[in-house]
């Protein structure tokens, strides 16, 4: 214990001391587009379904947390989310439904009594419930207002999202032009968990990224959505890694909807957090699938704890002291204009 405080406090120490420094030469406001929010409305039912199915324990929440975490970073603005299991976690009924909307109402509060530092992605309903996901959208879009865009999960039951079923939804955020944020939820795989207990964000998550992100491409879906924005948690999964061997694969015939440029079109066009992914290999990768325009500063927070979000930032300093193409100051000029170009108030 004694030594794992140490090693935080040299990490805060050093962030602390790569931040003076940098911020000594360079004027930058950083965003961190990845921060949870588990209202207790949520965390309760949680509970009651028995616990988050992926594996993970529930971490404690609260706003005086989530701004510390923020200003252990130099982070001046968050943008909340709902993590999953979400919405889901009640069903797709109308108790699901009401759930959604009180989580809406929490956050469109809690960012409109902290305008200068939060914003947020409103929550939807499992997408199974089609009905009730666009009526949600449109309340979001028409009638709240004051969020900069949704958040959806990779996988709803058995379906990924660029199902056909799921084209009323695209259409409708389509029609808005809305910023979205896809975030990792629980795969259906068997054994369910590594191990038996080895929770599925750590390894299972960025491939449930991969695979819902490449459906979101071949099945056509991107392309039929050229007003949606798409940011990706956790640096895309493994897609920087794995790309061309996608590419690859699409060029033989009948393995994808759209051709091998269309869908090379497609990944660049992502936007992408580095949340829990800012080691040199992955910060490289992903320079190499897009431009740096489309990187974004995620913490992860607070199912990430606050050594390992210290420890992301110092990864990212360090290995943006020889790549000014992604400097804080590009990073902070990427969310001002992304975000702020979507936020609906």
């Amino acid at each position: 214990m004694m030594a794992k405080q140490v090693t935080g406090l040299a990490l805060s120490f050093l962030l602390s001391a790569l931040i003076s420094t940098t911020r000594a030469s360079i004027n930058w406001t950083l965003t961190d587009t990845h921060i949870h929010a588990i209202p207790p409305i949520l965390a309760q039912a949680i509970a009651a379904a028995g616990g988050d199915p992926s594996g993970n324990p529930t971490p404690e929440w609260s706003l005086e947390g989530t701004l510390s975490s923020m200003a252990s970073i130099g982070s001046a603005r968050g943008v909340l989310s709902i993590s999953t299991p979400g919405v889901p976690i009640a069903g797709t009924g109308q108790a699901a439904r009401d759930l959604c909307r009180e989580l809406n109402l929490y956050l469109g509060n809690l960012t409109a009594q902290n305008p200068n530092t939060l914003d947020f992605f409103a929550a939807l309903p499992d997408w199974r419930d089609l009905d009730g996901t666009l009526a949600e959208i449109d309340w979001i879009f028409s009638v709240q207002k004051s969020s900069v865009g949704v958040v959806f999960y990779t996988g709803y039951g058995n379906y990924l999202p660029g199902d056909p079923l799921f084209a009323p939804i695209w259409t409708k955020l389509n029609s808005y032009k809305a910023l979205t944020f896809m975030h990792p939820g629980v795969m259906e795989v068997t054994p369910f968990l590594i191990n038996g207990n080895f929770p599925q964000p750590i390894v299972d998550y960025p491939q449930q990224t991969t695979r819902a992100a490449v459906d979101l491409v071949i099945s056509g879906t991107r392309t039929r959505t050229p007003n949606v924005d798409m940011i990706l948690a956790h640096a895309g999964g493994t897609l920087p890694y794995i790309s061309e061997r996608i590419l690859g694969a699409i060029l033989l015939e009948g393995y994808s909807n759209v051709s091998e440029p269309e869908a090379s079109s497609q990944f660049s066009r992502f936007y992408y957090d580095f949340a829990l992914s800012a080691t040199t290999t992955q910060l490289d990768a992903l320079l190499d699938q897009t431009t740096p325009n489309h990187i974004f500063l995620g913490s992860d927070y607070p199912y990430t704890p606050a050594l390992g979000i210290v420890g992301n930032q110092v990864e990212y300093l360090a290995w943006a002291a020889t790549h000014p193409q992604l400097s804080p100051a590009v990073l902070a000029t990427n969310a001002q204009i992304e975000i702020g170009s979507h936020k609906l108030s």
